[in-house]
C-alpha cells in the first residue's frame, strides 16, 4: 500500500481484493475502506479508480461525500460492477479533505481457481443466500472471510419440499427435511479445524439471547463447523452443523463428497441451513474471501439466492 500521509491510517476489508464473476461474464467488486484518523484530519470525501496494469489505463472511477455516520464509524462501503475485460490491476483511493487528500493504492486480482468443487449436498439444493452486492454475506465486515459465502438447504428427494409436514406458526428445526441430512466435503483436502458440541436452536427464528457470548468470540456464530485445507491456499468452512454430528477431526484427510457432518441449526442461525464459504487462510477472522465457483450440472459458476440446483 502506498500513501502520502502517515497520520491517516487506511485499510481495506477484506485485505485481499478479488472480484466475483457473474454468469453473464460481468464482474462485481466490493470492499470496505476502513480509516483511523490519528490527527483529526477532516474526512470529507473519498474517490476511487480502477487501473488495469496490463494496459496502464483507468477503466472506472467514482466518488462519494462522506456522511457523519461514516466518519463516526470509520468505514465506507464501495461497490461496483467491472467490465468483461477486467484483468489484474490496482484499486486507487483518494480520501480526506478536499484541501488535503491522501492517496492509497492496493492491488486487485481477477482470481482464477485451480481446483474443482462440488456442492456439499446430494440431490436438489435451494440457495437461501448468496453473495451478490447488497446481500448479507457480501456486506460482512466483522468476519470478512464469509463475504463470498452461501446459505443453502437440501430439498426433499420426492420433490421440492422444505418441510416434512405442513407449515405451522411454530416451526421446529427438525420439521425440515434437511435437518440431520449429510453434509459433504466440497473437494479433497485435510481438516484444519473441527468444532462440535454446540447445541442446536430448536425453533425457527429462535435467535440466541446472550449476544455477549458471540461478541467475546465471533467464531462462535458458526456453531459447529469444519474448516478444510484444499491446498493451493484455499480453505473451505462449513458451518451450523448439527450438534454431535461432526465425524472428522483436525489433521484428517478427506475426499471430495465424503460426509463430514450433518446439517443443523447451531450457532447464530435463524433457521436450519448450511453455511459454506471459501477463504485464503484457516482463520475465520483474518482470512480474505475467495470467489470459488461450484461444478453444477455441467457448468462452473457461483449460484445465487433463490436458485434451485442439483448436485
Amino acid at each position: 500500500m502506498e500513501h502520502d500521509d502517515l497520520s491517516l491510517q487506511v485499510e481495506t476489508i477484506p485485505t485481499r481484493l478479488s472480484i466475483s464473476r457473474l454468469q453473464n461474464g460481468w464482474k462485481e467488486f466490493f470492499c470496505y475502506i476502513s480509516f483511523q484518523n490519528n490527527q483529526a484530519i477532516p474526512i470529507e470525501h473519498v474517490s476511487w479508480s480502477f487501473s488495469v496494469l496490463k494496459h496502464e489505463k483507468t477503466i472506472l472511477n467514482g466518488s462519494h461525500l462522506v456522511t457523519e455516520q461514516e466518519q463516526e464509524i470509520g468505514r465506507i462501503a464501495i461497490a461496483t460492477l467491472l467490465p468483461l475485460e477486467w484483468e489484474d490491476g490496482e484499486f486507487i483511493v483518494e480520501i480526506g479533505s478536499f484541501q488535503q487528500p491522501n492517496i492509497f493504492t492496493w492491488g486487485m486480482e481477477a482470481y482464477h481457481q485451480s481446483g474443482s468443487f462440488q456442492l456439499p449436498f446430494t440431490g436438489q439444493v435451494l440457495i437461501l443466500g448468496g453473495h451478490r452486492i447488497g446481500e448479507v454475506h457480501r456486506s460482512a465486515w466483522q468476519i470478512p472471510s464469509q463475504q463470498m459465502g452461501w446459505d443453502m438447504i437440501r430439498l426433499g428427494k420426492d420433490g421440492l419440499r422444505l418441510l416434512k409436514g405442513k407449515e405451522t406458526e411454530n416451526l421446529r428445526a427438525d420439521d425440515f427435511v434437511a435437518f440431520g441430512q449429510a453434509v459433504l466435503a466440497p473437494a479433497e483436502g485435510q481438516v484444519e479445524k473441527a468444532v462440535d458440541g454446540q447445541p442446536d436452536l430448536t425453533h425457527v427464528g429462535q435467535l440466541p439471547q446472550d449476544m455477549n457470548y458471540y461478541l467475546e468470540d465471533l467464531t462462535r456464530a458458526s456453531g459447529n463447523y469444519v474448516i478444510i485445507n484444499h491446498g493451493d491456499r484455499v480453505w473451505s468452512c462449513l458451518a451450523h452443523l448439527r450438534n454431535g454430528s461432526v465425524n472428522v477431526q483436525a489433521g484428517q484427510k478427506v475426499e471430495g463428497g465424503q460426509v463430514i457432518g450433518e446439517m443443523g441449526n447451531s450457532g447464530f442461525s435463524s433457521g436450519p441451513h448450511l453455511h459454506i464459504h471459501f477463504m485464503d487462510g484457516p482463520d475465520l477472522l483474518s482470512a480474505s474471501p475467495l470467489p470459488i465457483e461450484f461444478d453444477i450440472e455441467g457448468e462452473t459458476y457461483a449460484p445465487q439466492s433463490g436458485e434451485i440446483i442439483s448436485s
